[in-house]
């Protein structure tokens, strides 16, 4: 890099207010290896710093924007470890506050119903329960029960991960109040403890991390008949290739959001899709 031979030195006190940081702050990110001042007198110990430490502190406080100690904040920033972990939950706590984003957004914006995305979704281990449904209100009793059943039976539940049902017709149907029962599957996720085989618990079942095609809507029971139906038609539409079965999210439901006006329910269809599909 091309710089000036002669540069302007700052002291500690000057430095740190144009920083935004306390002296302390600079003594530690030193002490954990991320800033060298440019020059450090030997007989007096002040310390005096140039511009390019002030970008080296910005970069600190963006990395400190993500929650890290500075320790991990010096290893990542210099690929003293491997960093593939880091950058694989971030990408997971990514996707989650995109998700999250989106659904409010539909929530508080009266003037959208219905929105398509492709998402990632995260594996996940779920306390799984089938049993035949006819009406929305046994599912909700159905997921209520599924949900008891797992916290008595000591389960530690997922709670960033929503609860979803699965459908042998994989919610193609044309109307929720027409009689006539399905078989479905109410999945809860957990924090799953062993040693990552969940084989030898026939409660558990391990769904992997996939890339998905979503619907989102909001609105009463009404607007399930909707979303479903234009969820396939929108598949179809695109020619998108379905990988797996279809995953129903009551995000804010009656029995998830039971405070929530029911017009403001809101409700995600999800299914598998090839990596290379896209918007």
């Amino acid at each position: 890099m091309n710089y000036p031979e002669e540069r302007q030195l700052f002291t500690i006190k000057d430095f740190s207010r144009a920083c935004g940081v306390s002296r302390t702050s600079l003594i530690r990110m030193e002490e954990c290896g991320f800033l060298t001042p440019y020059r450090t007198d030997p007989d007096t110990g002040y310390r005096y710093y140039d511009a390019h430490n002030a970008a080296e502190v910005g970069q600190f406080q963006l990395l400190q924007t993500l929650g890290l100690p500075r320790g991990e904040i010096a290893d990542l920033y210099f690929q003293k470890k491997d960093a593939g972990e880091f950058l694989q939950k971030q990408r997971e706590q990514l996707t989650r506050m995109q998700r999250i984003i989106e659904e409010l957004e539909l929530r508080s914006d009266s003037s959208r119903q219905l929105v398509f995305s492709f998402m990632d979704l995260p594996e996940t281990v779920c306390f799984c329960r089938t049993a035949d449904i006819a009406s929305p209100l046994e599912s909700e009793r159905f997921f209520y029960t599924t949900h008891e059943q797992c916290i008595r039976e000591g389960y530690r539940l997922q709670g960033t991960e929503p609860m979803f049902g699965l459908r042998e017709d994989d919610f193609r149907f044309r109307d929720i109040s027409k009689p006539g029962s399905t078989k479905t599957s109410a999945c809860i996720p957990v924090v799953y403890a062993g040693d990552g085989d969940t084989d030898e618990d026939p409660n558990l079942i391990t769904f992997p991390a996939v890339h998905a095609f979503s619907a989102l809507a909001h609105g009463e029971y009404s607007i399930i008949t909707e979303l479903c139906t234009k969820f396939w038609q929108e598949i179809e539409a695109r020619k998108i290739q379905p990988a797996g079965p279809a995953r129903f999210i009551g995000l804010v439901a009656p029995y998830t959001g039971r405070h929530i006006e029911q017009d403001r329910f809101c409700y995600r269809l999800v299914v598998p899709v090839g990596p290379d599909e896209s918007l």
